[in-house]
């Protein structure tokens, strides 16, 4: 009976970790792919506000978003508009059917370029 429990007892943490495993290397393999989509961003040159969406061949989906970057105390000055770069914000976002729920990852960094007008 002892002989048992400790065998049940044992089959169920390694049940657990194998879902626990598993988990991992889902957010892995999302946070891999989000690198990649926010570093091919970054290798342009010229940035515009825009958006784009796709889906990998395993089963992630992704999307990226290049925003303008406003500065938190810009307010009225118009000293940010004689500047020669401009910042824009990139963001990657993947998600992955996880059991019946959705789960995602997201990266986001700035990426300051030289205005077109300055070149």
């Amino acid at each position: 009976m002892i002989l048992g429990l400790s065998i049940t007892a044992i089959l169920q943490q390694f049940q657990v970790a194998l879902r626990i495993g598993s988990k991992t290397q889902d957010i892995t393999g999302a946070v891999i792919h989000a690198k990649e989509k926010l570093e091919e961003l970054k290798i342009n040159k010229e940035l515009s506000e825009s958006s784009e969406s796709g889906s990998f061949e395993d089963r992630y989906e992704w999307e990226t978003h290049i925003v303008p970057y406003t500065y938190a105390e810009e307010g009225d000055d118009e000293s940010y508009e004689n500047l020669k770069y401009e910042t824009f914000q990139l963001r990657s976002v993947v998600k992955w059917s996880y059991g019946e729920r959705e789960k995602q990852v997201e990266l986001t960094t700035l990426k300051t370029i030289r205005k077109k007008k300055w070149k």
